[in-house]
């Protein structure tokens, strides 16, 4: 059993539903370029925005004071509570500026298997959320959050990245690359789009597939020389691994 459970309706039911598969690498960028050269006659780039058409993610996440999301690692059903918000930049020479797109997103994995509902946020929200203040009356944030845990939470990690999407045709298959992977302490409400007290940067970029139903032929013939490369570490154990190395010292994921 998770060691959280949704409380009442569960968020899933919600909110819309994504349900689907989920498979992260971290390989070489030899290797990461064959698979997308491999992919690119299936797939197309995402851009949201032609006039600013780099992408970056900053993501905060969320946990008790005894650490009861992170703990859900090892129960076989992962729940992660995290803060979403873009970034974009004309050239990566300019400095990243925040969309004012939010959400709060409730995330399990089980297996390859993910369940994710996702709120949009306000910045009133987001400011609420950020500096460990109540949330405004009436909140929706506040009703998806009571549905998790009744406990408090707090941010405690915050990832950085520069993103880059493809999906197919019809949208069932989406393939992330996030290169200057930036793990650091949570960012002041008021603060600059990239995070200003970093804690470690990956060695690697991570590769995210991500499909729903089965996977279609071409998809399971360009994975298999990832194989070697998978990650089972999600971005948040990696993250809270950098948090208490900072303090502690090194600190190792146990194999699962």
């Amino acid at each position: 059993m998770s060691a959280l459970a949704w409380t009442g309706p569960s968020p899933m039911e919600r909110a819309s539903v994504e349900l689907d598969h989920e498979r992260r690498f971290q390989p070489t960028s030899e290797v990461v370029q064959a698979f997308l050269t491999a992919t690119q006659a299936f797939t197309e780039p995402c851009v949201y925005e032609p006039g600013r058409p780099y992408a970056f993610t900053r993501t905060t996440y969320f946990d008790t004071e005894g650490l009861s999301l992170l703990a859900s690692s090892g129960t076989g059903c992962a729940q992660r509570l995290r803060l979403r918000e873009y970034a974009e930049a004309a050239e990566l020479t300019r400095p990243p500026v925040l969309t004012g797109l939010r959400y709060l997103e409730v995330k399990a994995t089980t297996g390859a298997r993910r369940m994710k509902s996702r709120r949009p946020v306000s910045a009133e929200e987001a400011d609420a959320l950020l500096g460990g203040t109540p949330l405004p009356a009436g909140s929706a944030v506040g009703s998806l959050l009571r549905q998790l845990t009744h406990a408090p939470v707090r941010p405690w990690v915050t990832t950085w990245y520069r993103r880059t999407t493809r999906v197919n045709s019809d949208g069932r298959v989406r393939i992330t690359l996030d290169e200057d992977l930036l793990f650091a302490l949570p960012p002041d409400p008021a603060g600059h789009a990239p995070p200003a007290r970093p804690l470690k940067h990956a060695s690697c970029p991570l590769l995210e597939v991500k499909w729903a139903g089965r996977a279609p032929p071409w998809l399971e013939q360009s994975l298999l020389p990832l194989a070697g490369s998978e990650s089972h570490g999600s971005k948040f154990e990696q993250g809270m691994c950098a948090l208490f190395s900072s303090v502690l010292g090194p600190l190792v994921l146990s194999p699962r």
